[in-house]
């Protein structure tokens, strides 16, 4: 399949091209990441498993046809407590891709922008399938980093894309920093890299590419060195996994990004 577009970037760490422009919407002073009562437990599991997953499985094999290779790495590392998954960030359809097959039967919480929960009406429908937004002010940021640790505790995935910004089908992996592998890095808790590639379909070529996500072996954080050292190697270990995968498979390139001259830039 040859190139149909191509995209020109200003900022590879700011820029945003998805079609939805969203406002975003500050958090609440007293925005709450842990809700512990009974009722909201079981209506948040209910509207996760009974819902939001099958229907999502559904959109997504129907409107991506996308596939998983490695899951079961994740299965076999008998993990105890929770762990972290990594991924670069191609298409909107990522968030769902992890939590239907991946995660699954685990539920999995996503840490997001605050773009994705302004959406009027439905945030606190997108916190109880599992969205953390990022906190703004040191309150916030308080009680985000003892959600967490409490989820990665009790045994949940927490889904992070580093990239922050969505670049549709893009086939390399962008510089990304590492401030939100500090997580892992202070509990100890494993990490595991996504990669999205793409692939044309075998039967359905005039279709647009196909998302196939690849997990890798698990990656422990080295708790003899210092926390700053330590965030730095996972940070590493995950961009060098995704830099092989998107290289050395077969990789569609529906898009192509090119960055803009200094002077088209002004």
């Amino acid at each position: 399949m040859r190139t149909q577009k191509t995209q020109y970037y200003k900022d590879p760490l700011n820029d945003d091209f998805t079609k939805a422009q969203v406002k975003m919407k500050h958090l609440p002073e007293n925005f709450r990441y842990l809700h512990k009562g009974l009722v909201y437990y079981v209506f948040s599991c209910f509207l996760y498993y009974v819902i939001a997953i099958p229907v999502l499985w559904l959109v997504g094999k129907i409107g991506w046809s996308f596939r998983v290779v490695g899951a079961k790495k994740i299965r076999k590392a008998h993990l105890r407590h929770g762990y972290f998954l990594y991924g670069n960030h191609t298409s909107v359809g990522d968030g769902m891709f992890a939590p239907t097959v991946i995660t699954n039967p685990r539920k999995s919480f996503l840490v997001c922008s605050r773009e994705a929960v302004s959406i009027p009406g439905i945030r606190y429908l997108e916190v109880m399938l599992g969205a953390m937004p990022l906190p703004e002010t040191p309150k916030q940021t308080e009680k985000f980093i003892e959600a967490i640790s409490h989820r990665y505790y009790v045994g949940n995935p927490i889904i992070i894309f580093p990239e922050a910004h969505i670049w549709p089908y893009c086939t390399r992996i962008r510089p990304f920093p590492e401030t939100s592998f500090t997580y892992p890095a202070q509990l100890g808790a494993p990490v595991f890299a996504m990669c999205t590639t793409y692939e044309e379909h075998w039967i359905f070529k005039f279709r647009k590419p196909r998302p196939v996500v690849h997990v890798s072996d698990p990656i422990y954080p080295d708790m003899s060195k210092t926390l700053k050292e330590r965030t730095k190697l996972l940070r590493e270990a995950v961009y060098g996994y995704m830099v092989d995968v998107s290289s050395s498979f077969e990789n569609v390139e529906y898009i192509r990004y090119l960055p803009l001259k200094d002077d088209e830039k002004k």
